[in-house]
């Protein structure tokens, strides 16, 4: 009995693809009978099981899924819930505001322009 991580890549196509973000039927057959999972844009499955079905590597082909065989070490590993991190409390420190002194200049008083008018005459 082998495992295969099965993961539905349709999600990567181009935009225009007629496959972009399809659901795929994956066909396995378990004991004596054949079964069929769905599996949706971007998502994997995991599958123990002798052999895999000559759809299932037509679909491989196509570049629709991507097969992957894994042992019971790494299957241990991506069944695992990940921890949640912990973000360590950070102390707030109060924000000291410093006053800005206004320097005011006196204005200069400007004097009026006196402007002559020439008139040219012919």
């Amino acid at each position: 009995m082998n495992t295969y991580k099965i993961t539905n890549i349709t999600n990567l196509a181009p935009k225009r693809d007629r496959k972009f973000n399809s659901v795929i039927d994956i066909e396995y057959v378990d004991g004596r009978t054949k079964k069929t999972i769905k599996l949706k844009a971007g998502d994997n499955v995991f599958l123990t099981i002798n052999s895999l079905s000559l759809s299932t590597h037509r679909l491989r082909i196509k570049k629709l899924i991507t097969i992957d065989e894994i042992n019971a070490i790494q299957l241990a590993k991506s069944m695992e819930k990940p921890k949640p991190v912990q973000k360590p409390k950070s102390v707030k420190k109060p924000i000291v505001v410093e006053k800005k002194k206004e320097i005011v200049e006196p204005i200069a008083q400007k004097k009026p322009t006196i402007r002559k008018k020439t008139v040219e005459k012919y």
